[in-house]
Order: structure tokens, then C-alpha cells, then sequence
């Protein structure tokens, strides 16, 4: 055997020593260190992978689209038209008509009888019926597509809130994580201490069930992540296909290393962001606005109708017979005629007090969304101060939780205290940074408000 079939076969030998070693290291199996694998994920490219795949949204579209096909069917009707017009008729008799016993009968007409050639007509009058029928189906149309922005936030609303959720339980299994680190590195600390006759058998067995006590936190914040990442991929519609064991990069235990953008920097970022009251400008009042501007287009439209309609048209065909000649000529027709409607059992008065009646609906829908809207807004930016300002006390209970945990553990080391004292002070230091994490996430779902909320809509921050 040569030297480098020699080495080939050592590696090969080796591979599983140094596989086992490797898992060793880390703390995870050698089945978990070869399963693991990372997911990356931004706001703006869930906010831009959602809208892209959104069925709402697309049905939205579909619905604006189709109020502006009509509204150009209607703008054809308010122009001339141009028809090609054409008729045949074929009759088995013929009558005949003798002048005298002199002559012989001649036919009164011809079997075969057509008439062909293009007809323009046009509506010279109709109190603008027409044109305001158009701008009626145009306002819908521009209501549609208020309607679309509006469902657009929405779904932005709903993606937005589902990420901060999930860097929520991101940094919440951080923190327990670094807890049971501590946990463990105290339980090894007291397990020396204990075999070396310096610690109590109750420290010890205290101890590790701080130890297991931190573990659950550790897989129930990790079921938690997992059930909120699925509400997330739900909405940007794909992802890894096993969520079942998630959880932030770096920590053991763990199959699907999740990179989000950092629960601080989307705050601080979010922070900076123009927030304005809700104004004409905001969709769901824009819409209602419309669509009371389209009601009242569509009454006058009825409303025409109570007044006359003068049509025209030129025809110009070529015909056969002539009369009851068997010859073929060209005719050209100029018509006029005038439409009066006299009595239609009010129909069209009823028509039009309904058309009224809906857009004096749908403008005092756009008042109550003026009120709701502007209450909802003040309430969420009043809601955002008082949590900036409680993130400021958290930010000062944070460090002084640890630092008051820390000098419970040396007083413990030193004999002073029970090591009960020490392990209430470490969840006194966990609660207080799943508290800060906490007030940080509501901070951010409070803006996430305000930008659905606003006059427009802001753009994520980058």
C-alpha cells in the first residue's frame, strides 16, 4: 500500500473519533452538529415576499382592475359609434302585378333582398347622463384602489406584528439560554465544592434542579418560537420545512439557527420613522370619500333620465331592389329622434334618492373612520411614550439585577447567604430581561400601529 492510500485510510479511521470530539465540544450529538442549518430572514424581504404572494391582495387587485374595465365600457358610451350593419331576406313569393291585358305581369319585388353598408350614430343629448355615469364608475374605480392600499397595510400590519413576535421568542430563548449556562456553570462550582466537603448535599441537589428548572423554560420558549415562526411563514409562504426545535444562532439544542434583523435595531431604527395622524389621505377614509362622490355621479346620471335624449345617425348602404325594381343602389339615411320620458311610475326619483341615500352613508362611514382612526392613533402614540419611558427604568433593572445577582453568588461563595437567596436573585435577573425584551417588543408593536395608521403609509426602515 502507498503512502497516500495509507493516509486516505487513517483519515476514514479517524473520521468518527474526531466527529464524536466535535459533538463533545459543543454539546450537541454528532447526529445534531450534521442536522443543524441557519435561516435567514429580513423585514423587507418577508414585507416584499408577502405582498408578492398575497392571494388578499391579488383578489383586491382584481377587484380595482375590474372597476376600471367598466369604467372604460362606460367612457365608450359617451362617444360616437360606428356600426357595420347588413340584412338579407330571401322570399319564396313574389307577388305580380298586370297593368293591363296588353302587358304581361311584371314581379312586385325580388326573391333575394340584402341591404349592406356602415351606420354612425351618436347621442347629441342626454344631460350629460353619459359622462356622469363615467366619472361615477372612475370614482369606484379610484375607490377600489383605495381599498387595495388599504388591505396592503393590513397585510403589512399582520406580517410586521409576526416578526416582532418571533424576535420577541428569539431573544427571550437567548436570555434563558445564558441563564441555564449560569445555572450550570453554579451547579459545577457547587458539585466540586460539594465532593470536596465545602458545600451542603441540599446546595447540590438544589443546584440541579435549578438546572432542570432552566431547561424547561429552555424547551417551553423554544415550543413558543417554534409556533410563532410558523405564523410567520405562513404569511411570507416558505421557509425550512422542520421548525420543530428553532432557536438563535450559536445556542446547543438546537436544529434551525434563526437570523433575524435584532429586536434593538428594528426599535431604534423604527424609532426614527415620521409618524402622522390619519388625514384625508388615509385609504379607508379616501375610499368612503369616493364612493360618496360616485353615489352622487350615478343620481345625476339617473336623474337625466327625466329630461329628453336627441339621437342621431347616417347610414349609408348599399341596397337591393330598388323598391320593386330588380336593381341595386346606394342609399344614404340621416335620422334624428328625441326620446321625452312622460311618465314612469317615479322609478327614476327613486333611483336617484337611492343613489343619494348611499353616498350620505358612506359619508358618515368616512366620519366615524375619522373619529376611530384618530382615537386609535393617540392612544398608540400615547402607549409608545410611556413605554420609552419605561424602557428606561428596565434598562436600569437589567444591570442592576445582575449586578445584584453577582454579588448574591460571591456573598453565597463567602458562606453569608442560603444558596436559595443566590437562585432567587438569577430569576430576578431573568424576569427583569424577558421584561425589557418585552417592553422593547410592545414599543415596536405600538409603531407598527402608527404606520398603519398614518396618512401614509411609511416605508420599512432599512
Amino acid at each position: 500500500m502507498n503512502r497516500a492510500a495509507r493516509l486516505l485510510a487513517a483519515v476514514v479511521l479517524a473520521a468518527p473519533l474526531l466527529l464524536k470530539k466535535a459533538g463533545a465540544e459543543t454539546g450537541n450529538s454528532p447526529e445534531e452538529a450534521a442536522a443543524k442549518y441557519s435561516f435567514s430572514l429580513s423585514l423587507s424581504t418577508a414585507e416584499s415576499q408577502t405582498l408578492a404572494r398575497s392571494d388578499t391582495l391579488k383578489a383586491y387587485l382584481a377587484d380595482q382592475q375590474a372597476a376600471e374595465e367598466s369604467a372604460g365600457a362606460q367612457f365608450g358610451g359617451v362617444l360616437p359609434r360606428l356600426d357595420f350593419d347588413g340584412s338579407y331576406d330571401y322570399v319564396t313569393n313574389v307577388p305580380k302585378i298586370q297593368i293591363s291585358p296588353a302587358f304581361p305581369a311584371f314581379p312586385f319585388g325580388t326573391h333575394n333582398n340584402y341591404s349592406v353598408g356602415p351606420m354612425l350614430s351618436y347621442t347629441l343629448w342626454d344631460t350629460g347622463s353619459s359622462w356622469k355615469q363615467y366619472h361615477s364608475l372612475t370614482r369606484l374605480a379610484q375607490s377600489r384602489e383605495e381599498d387595495r392600499r388599504q388591505a396592503e397595510r393590513q397585510i403589512l400590519l399582520a406580517l410586521r406584528s409576526a416578526y416582532v413576535n418571533v424576535q420577541l421568542a428569539l431573544e427571550e430563548m437567548r436570555q434563558v439560554n445564558d441563564s441555564l449556562g449560569l445555572a450550570r456553570k453554579q451547579n459545577r462550582d457547587i458539585e466540586t465544592n460539594y465532593k470536596a466537603g465545602a458545600a451542603s448535599r441540599l446546595d447540590f441537589v438544589e443546584s440541579q434542579r435549578a438546572v432542570i428548572s432552566y431547561q424547561l423554560q429552555f424547551l417551553q420558549s423554544q415550543a413558543a418560537l417554534s409556533a410563532t415562526l410558523k405564523d410567520l411563514l405562513a404569511l411570507v409562504g416558505g421557509g425550512p420545512e422542520d421548525v420543530s426545535r428553532p432557536g438563535p444562532p450559536g445556542v446547543k439544542n438546537v436544529s434551525l439557527e434563526l437570523k433575524l434583523d435584532s429586536l434593538d435595531d428594528s426599535l431604534n431604527a423604527s424609532l426614527r420613522l415620521p409618524m402622522t395622524p390619519p388625514d384625508e389621505g388615509n385609504p379607508q377614509i379616501k375610499s368612503q370619500e369616493l364612493q360618496a362622490q360616485s353615489a352622487e355621479l350615478a343620481a345625476q346620471s339617473q336623474k337625466a333620465a327625466l329630461f329628453p335624449v336627441l339621437q342621431a345617425s347616417a347610414k349609408a348602404t348599399e341596397q337591393y331592389p330598388n323598391a320593386i325594381l330588380p336593381e341595386t343602389i346606394q342609399q344614404n339615411t340621416l335620422a334624428l329622434s328625441l326620446d321625452l320620458p312622460i311618465f314612469d311610475g317615479n322609478r327614476t326619483r327613486h333611483q336617484v334618492e337611492e343613489k343619494l341615500k348611499e353616498a350620505d352613508s358612506a359619508r358618515h362611514r368616512a366620519a366615524q373612520l375619522r373619529t376611530d382612526l384618530g382615537r386609535d392613533f393617540w392612544k398608540a402614540k400615547d402607549m409608545l411614550e410611556s413605554l420609552a419611558r419605561q424602557r428606561e427604568l428596565s434598562a436600569q433593572d437589567v444591570k442592576e439585577s445582575e449586578d445584584a445577582a453577582h454579588l448574591y453568588y460571591e456573598s453565597y461563595k463567602l458562606g453569608k447567604i442560603n444558596l436559595t437567596d443566590v437562585q432567587a436573585a438569577d430569576v430576578r435577573a431573568l424576569e427583569a430581561k424577558v421584561e425589557d425584551a418585552g417592553i422593547a417588543a410592545r414599543s415596536l408593536q405600538q409603531i407598527i400601529v402608527l404606520q398603519s395608521l398614518s396618512a401614509e403609509e411609511t416605508p420599512h426602515a432599512q
